[in-house]
């Protein structure tokens, strides 16, 4: 007879409070950030939905970033651009 031992890493949570960005009432005249993780298919879905934004909504401008390590933080540079050149930013992620 085989015995397992369950453990149960459970601990109290930190609770943090913070509120959310006002939303945009319109992508006209706005430029959109895309942050990419470079998974695969990311690209491909982010080029879309760029197009497709660019199609249906008179934006400024789309600016494009991409992340080098999928599972860090992207690098304070490009965090940077997006927050100063962009009034709203998609990242994506593909797999």
């Amino acid at each position: 007879m085989t015995t397992y031992i369950m453990l149960k890493p459970t601990t109290v949570g930190r609770t943090v409070s913070a509120s959310l960005a006002p939303g945009l009432d319109t992508l006209h005249g706005k430029t959109v950030g895309i942050l990419s993780n470079q998974k695969v298919n990311a690209d491909e879905v982010l080029e879309a939905l760029a197009t497709a934004i660019q199609q249906r909504h008179k934006i400024a401008g789309v600016i494009k970033r991409t992340k080098r390590i999928q599972s860090q933080p992207a690098p304070s540079d490009i965090m940077n651009d997006l927050v100063n050149l962009c009034d709203a930013v998609i990242h994506g992620v593909g797999d």
